[in-house]
């Protein structure tokens, strides 16, 4: 097969094989222009006859007519005219580029997909990591001072886990002061039964009346039942019960009863 640059008209000879494994594209040798070569195919003509050397009429004496007989020549090689399709596919054939396979081109095209899949990939695992830090950081309590230090870097906080399925409230009793009858003590054990640390809860106190209805209800931070001195972030230590006792005004309050429970916000 005959294929011609569109560009400089230089044609080149190539293969079916050729095309199909690099899905057409060639570059021309000599312009350097990158064309769809089955788009430019021509017809191949047909090689032109052998030139022979011309008879002559040699007379034979005694004879009335002449034999037609061929001179002797100089034995010449015989050579084919070329159509300038085929000659200049002669000269151009080892200048012929088929420029990169389409198995290279689709590789190209699939590593900027790749790398921005892994890039996407590692910004969910970074997200994921700092959603969840202080479940990782109780699951492997050997990456604590690494999340600690981070966390100090970018400004974020290293929580307290707050399970409160492990959190409980071993005793509670509420009764009016014995030194002055309009002050009512709320006093409690609370425990933390799990084997690790855990932040600090909420107490929610409720006061019902005769048919237990709510009439009043308070909630309770760890400075309201442990002092200024528990900030937000005080810990419950693993394993450990805790009394509090929480003084309440009541004088204007007619309750007869009371519930108490515990709770992370």
């Amino acid at each position: 097969m005959i294929t011609m640059c569109p560009s400089c008209r230089t044609g080149f000879r190539v293969r079916a094989e050729q095309l199909a494994v690099r899905a057409g594209l060639v570059r021309c040798g000599k312009c350097s222009r990158v064309f769809d070569a089955r788009e430019h195919l021509l017809e191949e003509n047909a090689p032109s006859p052998v030139a022979e050397a011309p008879a002559s009429a040699v007379h034979v004496p005694g004879a009335d007519t002449a034999v037609a007989e061929a001179p002797e020549v100089a034995a010449a090689p015989a050579h084919t005219e070329r159509t300038p399709v085929e000659a200049a596919a002669a000269s151009g054939a080892r200048a012929f580029d088929f420029g990169p396979t389409a198995g290279a081109r689709g590789r190209a095209r699939r590593w900027p997909w790749i790398l921005g899949s892994l890039l996407l990939a590692l910004l969910l695992l970074l997200q994921a990591a700092y959603y969840y830090r202080t479940a990782i950081v109780l699951l492997i309590p050997e990456t604590k001072p690494y999340a600690a230090a981070l966390c100090a870097n970018i400004g974020c906080d290293l929580p307290l886990p707050r399970r409160i399925e492990l959190m409980s409230i071993e005793a509670s009793d509420l009764q009016a002061d014995t030194n002055n009858s309009n002050v009512m003590v709320l006093s409690a054990t609370l425990k933390n039964r799990a084997a690790f640390d855990q932040q600090l809860p909420l107490l929610e106190l409720t006061l019902t009346d005769a048919q237990d209805q709510p009439v009043v209800r308070r909630v309770l931070a760890p400075q309201d039942y442990l002092g200024k001195a528990a900030g937000a972030k005080a810990g419950f230590a693993a394993n450990t019960e805790m009394a509090v006792k929480v003084f309440i005004e009541g004088a204007q309050v007619k309750a007869t009863g009371y519930r108490l429970y515990l709770f992370y916000p």
